[in-house]
């Protein structure tokens, strides 16, 4: 049943894939106005652009140009950068790594939040509750760049605790951590703010409650206790987790451009000025590809811990 299921969520993510790889492409080419006029400025003529355009392969119908996009991708081939002269995949590589420790650690203080928030919402007194509730409503409603604005304002200028932005990659892990740390906070904390409440309700379930009442009655130490409850909480909370880790790979645009990090997110910002469709294009595809991954990812895991799951993709 499992393997069914694996399978099954296989085609549905290759499907939603083809689906992204699509909407990028109509969408990047969407936008008014198209790499020559960058290119060749101002003053060239209709001539000039028209030679650029077929130099570019842009004077081909849409279609055309979609299938050769796509028949390049799948054999490692995304193009070469209009702005930079070189090819995508290299460009890519250097500002993956940077986004992936930076969603790795972010993901990790979304964890913790969640987990700390969650079970205090569940907590005596009454007052610790509430103060656990209005957090994670205030972190919730909040503007995620504004958040980062106001951290980096108090930590970094006001008190200067972090470095305001930039990276450096070569003096050390703790120099690197350094310039991490509070971007990665201030990814993620509505991601944080979002798995405490899907875990607060998975732990407010009538039937997780009826499984602790019953393991408290067997005298079952209070820790072991805890970990079974959250071993119950597990399937409704994982589809959350993967979307909210998803959701911060997309939320990493904002917050690489306001600490000046080189990642994924600064590098589809400077392709969308003069127009680079093969940068932005790889861009926006590999931040897609990454999550559709993380879904699935999430919805193995969660079928391989609930039984449920693997009866309805026998059905």
């Amino acid at each position: 049943m499992l393997a069914r299921h694996i399978a099954r969520r296989t085609a549905e993510s290759l499907v939603s894939l083809a689906g992204a790889a699509l909407l990028v492409f109509v969408v990047v080419r969407a936008a008014p106005g198209d790499p020559t006029g960058n290119l060749l400025g101002p003053l060239a003529t209709d001539e000039q652009r028209a030679v650029l355009r077929a130099d570019l392969g842009l004077d081909k119908p849409l279609l055309t140009q979609f299938g050769i996009w796509i028949r390049n991708v799948l054999h490692g081939d995304f193009g070469t950068s209009i702005s930079q002269n070189r090819p995508v995949l290299p460009v890519l590589g250097e500002a993956l790594g940077t986004t992936l420790m930076l969603a790795g650690l972010a993901t990790v203080f979304a964890l913790l939040i969640g987990l700390v928030l969650g079970n205090l919402s569940r907590r005596r007194p009454r007052a610790l509750r509430g103060a656990a509730d209005v957090t994670e409503a205030v972190l919730l409603s909040a503007p995620q760049y504004t958040v980062a604005l106001i951290l980096l304002i108090v930590l970094c200028v006001t008190i200067p605790v972090f470095p305001a932005g930039g990276l450096i990659t070569d003096a050390g892990p703790s120099v690197l951590l350094s310039h991490l740390t509070l971007p990665a906070i201030a990814l993620a904390l509505p991601p944080g703010a979002m798995i405490a409440r899907s875990l607060k309700t998975a732990l407010a379930d009538p039937g997780v409650a009826e499984l602790a009442a019953a393991l408290q009655a067997r005298g079952v130490a209070p820790a072991a206790v805890a970990a079974h409850l959250h071993r119950n909480a597990l399937p409704a909370v994982l589809p959350v987790t993967g979307l909210q880790i998803g959701t911060m790979l997309g939320g990493a645009v904002f917050i690489e451009t306001i600490f000046s990090l080189p990642g994924l997110g600064s590098l589809a910002l400077q392709a969308i000025g003069p127009r680079d469709y093969p940068l932005l294009q790889g861009v926006v595809l590999l931040v897609a590809a990454m999550f559709i991954g993380v879904m699935f990812v999430a919805d193995v895991i969660a079928a391989a811990v609930d039984p449920r799951i693997r009866k309805a993709a026998a059905r």
